[in-house]
This record gives structure tokens, C-alpha cells and sequence, in this order.
């Protein structure tokens, strides 16, 4: 027989011809079945038509329709693959949880790049001088602004880059921070205007144990407590900070489902170089001749998230090793101490908006060698040298104590006047926050200062009116004690911004400030202080 033959049936062996039955059968059932799909597509396009021989027009049905903004008593967009109930939950911080209602996977390595660049320019309108010289006519302008306090934004230009890698139970950060305001942009003789390093640790949060939530942090790192805002930050910004090498242990239990507490301890070390190292303040964590060390503990209890109720108390030690360099008080170089004392409580009423309250004592001894282990203190205030300059005076030696207590209301009208259904925010809405703080210097080596009290009020809202353009109005005054006289501020700032769409962070804003001076602020006559003061800036996130 040739190969090219067909073999003939009696010389197939009766194992093939099995074979070849079993693949005939496939056959026919997959032919079988592509005939059924097709009858049964003809057999839907005939119900589906009209009868003119036409398809209908699709439905008007909200859940193929052109998303539009929000309106009182519209449903919520419902998310791709998810109930329309489900709430709109983010990742936790550091991939420690998935969104809700997300898939889960294995635990893998990821990488993320993120920041936020920022600007603003100030033109001060100036005033005639008192000794003006002959011939001196016109305003002049002034870039940047002359001024004193609290203003609705933070001057020059800055960013900020973050890295964050790891797995869900160990999480590295970086953070990169660079300012570039003043004259001195290299930031070479002066770290704190230009690029700096910022923050570098790590976070580990093992599984839960029971009840119990653990988490570390180790490495250099900023943390921030006692804000009595929204999001623990505010209007006069936070009551406590700390920084410095080190870590800190957090602990959460869920007592009942109502019921959690929370326990954080850490130990931390801002190290000193010595006295004639040569460019010892290379860094901004870094003492020339002064070394702190500090220990900060936290406690706190939250009820049906919407109650929280937390102590915090933090000792700062410092230990001076100058033999030749005075101290920022022309005193000469002494072991110091810095502590604080401060009960925190806050209260979420929704729709009603959250009300935050937080007294604080500052324990000062000999604290004019304290570095900035605590890093933030009252208004803005950085360490022991800004609190000391501010509330305790040049004569005080760094010994004294105050008191203080700072409270915010925050509330947003869209959310009252919807309330009971949930609001998402992509609709006009009028924001408030509302915050003052008193204090009182109780105890100081300087009788300038002592038995002083002062006061800061705030206010900060913003009427969105649509998805790319709102108005805001901020107001500030600051009244406090000084060697000359009562130092005061008073500001209002109306404003405009430009932002890309309801819920965004990125900003464009004009801002126009009218302030007022006392004359123990605005106390040379040769360069007055700028009354009128305009303002052009943004940020932008990613």
C-alpha cells in the first residue's frame, strides 16, 4: 500500500476506530450546541424588536445614566462591583487593610511616590515712613509683605516628597522636604530654608493578637497630638509634637463593640554635635552641644466613635555640653527640662459637626539648652526656645509654667440641611470652623511675664458654590504680653480659589488681607508694617 492511500477500514485496529467514534461525537455536540446559541439569539432579537421591526430605545434607568453632580435627595453613586450600600472606606494607612468590599490577595511588596508642592507671593501695599526722606513720593510695594502674625497661608515656596514601601505588616516611609523662602534658597547654612531631609522610619503592625492591635514605630519621625480640630490638626494647629530618633509603641483593645482604648509609650533622642564641630546645624534634628533625650506617653478611650477622651504627657530632658557658647539667652549653658501635661476630649455629633477641646501645662526649668524634642507648643510655637521667647520672657532664665486651653467647632451646613441622608460633598456647601485659645503664664523668672494672660481667636469658612470655584473668609486676632506692651494682631481675608472639582485638594486662591497692628507690634516708624497685603498662591497634591 502506498503512504499516500487512505488506509482501508480492515486495517484499522479496533483501539482507533474507539477513537475515532469518541471525536465524532464531540463533533456533533459542539455543532449542536453553536446551532442552539444561534436559535436562541434569533428567537431574543425577535422579542426585543418593536413593531415597526425596529430595537426600543434603552430604558431610562439611573444606573446608565450621565453622572451629574449631587442635588438634595439623589441616590449615591454606586461603585463598580460593589452594593450601592457599601460605604466608601479607604485603603488603611500603610496597605494594613483592603477597601471594603475589595478582593484580598497574599501579602506583597508595593511601592508607592507621592508629595505636594506649594507656593504663595504676598505684595504688601507700604506706607509713608515717618522720616521719609525729601523727595519721597509714591507707595511703595513690598515683595515679600511686611507683617506680623497670623497670616491665611504660608509664605514662599515649598514641597514635600514621600516614599512608602512594604508589606502589609512592614511599611518603610521617607519623607523629603524642601522650603525655599527668603534669600537663602541653598539651604546650606541655614537648613530650614531650602531641601532638607525629613522623615525616615518604619511601621510594623502585626496581626491582631485577640483583641489587641500592636504597631511600632522606629526610626527619626514627627508625631502629633492634642489638636482639637477635625482631623486633630485645627485652626492654631496641634498642642504637642514630638520628634527625634527612637520609637514608639501603640496598643488598641477592643473592650466591647462600643468600647476601644489605646495606649502609645515611646522613647525618643535629638543628638547634639559639639561646640566647634563646623556646620553643626547641617541639620535641623541636629543640637550644636546640646543633646535631648524624651519620653512620651498617651492613653485614651473612644465610645461609639463619637466620643474620645485622651492624656498625653511628655518629659523632655537636655544635657549641655557647651564650655564656650551661651545659650539663646546670653545665660551660661545648664542641663534643662521640658514637660507637658494636656487632656484631650472631642465629641462627633453628626450632622451636628465635631466640637474639640485640649488643656495643656508647660513646666519649664532652666529650658533655654532644651532643644526641640517637644517640637510644637502653643500657636505655631516651635520647641522651647519659640514658647520661652513668646510666653515666659528674655528675663526668665527659661523657668516657668503655663497653662492653656484651646477648643474648635467644626461644621459643614450642606450635611445639616441633608441630614438624615448621607452627603458626599459634590455639592455646594458652606464650611466652618470656628477655634480660640487662652492662656496664662502662672510662673516666670521674668515679672514682665509673670501673672500674663493672652487670647488667639480664629475663624475659617468656605462657601463652595460650585465644583471649580468657592470663596473663603478667614479672620485671626492674637493678643498677648510683652516687654513693651500688649502685642496684638487682628486680620480679616477674603478670598477666592479655583479647584478642579468638588472633592478636590488642589487649590488656586487670591486672597486679600486687611490687618491691624498695635503699637507694640508695629513699632518702628521708619518701616511701617503693611496694612493691605494681596496674595496669590496654590498647592497641588499627588
Amino acid at each position: 500500500m502506498s503512504v499516500l492511500e487512505p488506509p482501508r477500514r480492515s486495517d484499522i485496529s479496533p483501539a482507533r476506530r474507539a477513537v475515532h467514534r469518541f471525536l465524532r461525537g464531540v463533533g456533533m455536540l459542539v455543532g449542536l450546541l453553536v446551532v442552539l446559541s444561534g436559535v436562541s439569539r434569533i428567537a431574543w432579537a425577535d422579542d426585543s424588536t418593536t413593531d415597526a421591526g425596529a430595537p426600543p430605545a434603552p430604558a431610562d434607568d439611573d444606573s446608565t445614566a450621565k453622572a451629574t453632580d449631587s442635588i438634595p435627595g439623589s441616590p449615591r453613586p454606586a461603585g463598580l462591583g460593589l452594593s450601592p450600600q457599601a460605604p466608601p472606606v479607604p485603603p488603611a494607612s500603610g496597605g494594613r487593610a483592603p477597601s471594603f468590599g475589595a478582593p484580598t490577595q497574599d501579602p506583597q511588596w508595593s511601592f508607592r511616590i507621592g508629595g505636594r508642592i506649594a507656593g504663595a507671593e504676598a505684595i504688601g501695599i507700604g506706607r509713608t515712613p515717618a522720616d521719609a526722606p525729601v523727595g519721597y513720593s509714591g507707595t511703595a510695594l513690598h515683595v515679600p509683605a511686611l507683617t506680623q502674625g497670623r497670616m491665611p497661608f504660608f509664605p514662599g515656596a515649598g514641597a514635600t516628597l514621600y516614599f512608602q514601601t512594604g508589606t502589609p505588616i512592614v511599611t518603610a516611609y521617607v519623607l523629603f522636604y524642601a522650603r525655599m523662602s527668603g534669600e537663602d534658597y541653598n539651604g546650606y547654612y541655614n537648613p530650614q530654608a531650602g531641601p532638607d531631609f525629613g522623615q525616615a522610619y518604619l511601621l510594623i503592625t502585626p496581626a491582631p493578637i485577640g483583641p489587641w492591635h500592636l504597631s511600632w514605630r522606629v526610626g527619626g519621625f514627627i508625631e502629633t497630638y492634642g489638636g482639637p480640630g477635625q482631623w486633630g490638626w485645627g485652626i492654631f494647629g496641634p498642642t504637642l509634637a514630638v520628634r527625634g530618633f527612637g520609637e514608639t509603641t501603640n496598643a488598641d483593645v477592643e473592650v466591647s463593640p462600643d468600647l476601644r482604648l489605646s495606649f502609645t509609650h515611646g522613647v525618643l533622642a535629638v543628638p547634639g554635635v559639639p561646640e566647634n564641630f563646623v556646620r553643626g546645624d547641617y541639620n535641623t534634628w541636629i543640637e550644636t552641644g546640646v543633646s535631648d533625650y524624651l519620653q512620651h506617653a498617651h492613653a485614651g478611650l473612644t465610645y461609639k466613635n463619637q466620643y474620645l477622651l485622651r492624656v498625653h504627657y511628655v518629659s523632655d530632658h537636655s544635657t549641655d555640653e557647651r564650655k564656650y557658647l551661651l545659650t539663646f539667652l546670653n545665660t551660661a549653658p545648664h542641663d534643662g527640662h521640658f514637660d507637658t501635661y494636656q487632656v484631650e476630649a472631642r465629641w462627633l455629633a453628626d450632622p451636628y459637626g465635631q466640637f474639640g477641646i485640649t488643656a495643656m501645662m508647660y513646666d519649664f526649668g532652666t529650658a533655654a539648652s532644651v532643644g526641640d524634642g517637644i517640637w510644637w507648643g502653643l500657636d505655631w510655637t516651635q520647641g522651647a526656645r519659640e514658647m520661652i521667647n513668646k510666653f515666659l520672657g528674655p528675663n526668665s532664665n527659661g523657668n516657668g509654667k503655663i497653662q492653656a486651653i484651646s477648643a474648635e467647632y467644626d461644621t459643614s451646613i450642606a450635611r445639616l440641611l441633608w441630614a438624615p441622608r448621607a452627603f458626599d460633598g459634590r455639592a455646594p456647601d458652606l464650611r466652618l470652623a470656628i477655634a480660640g485659645m487662652e492662656y496664662w503664664t502662672f510662673a516666670s523668672g521674668d515679672p514682665d511675664y509673670k501673672n500674663a494672660t493672652g487670647y488667639y481667636v480664629g475663624l475659617d469658612t468656605e462657601y463652595r458654590f460650585s465644583s471649580l470655584f468657592s470663596f473663603t473668609f478667614q479672620a485671626f486676632g492674637e493678643n498677648r504680653a510683652s516687654d513693651i506692651g500688649r502685642w496684638a494682631v487682628y486680620s480679616l481675608n477674603p478670598g477666592v480659589q479655583f479647584h478642579s472639582d468638588w472633592l478636590s485638594t488642589d487649590r488656586v486662591f487670591f486672597i486679600y488681607s486687611r490687618r491691624s497692628y498695635s503699637s507694640a507690634v508695629d513699632n518702628n516708624s521708619a518701616a511701617p508694617l503693611d496694612r493691605d497685603v494681596f496674595t496669590l498662591g496654590g498647592y497641588f497634591t499627588f
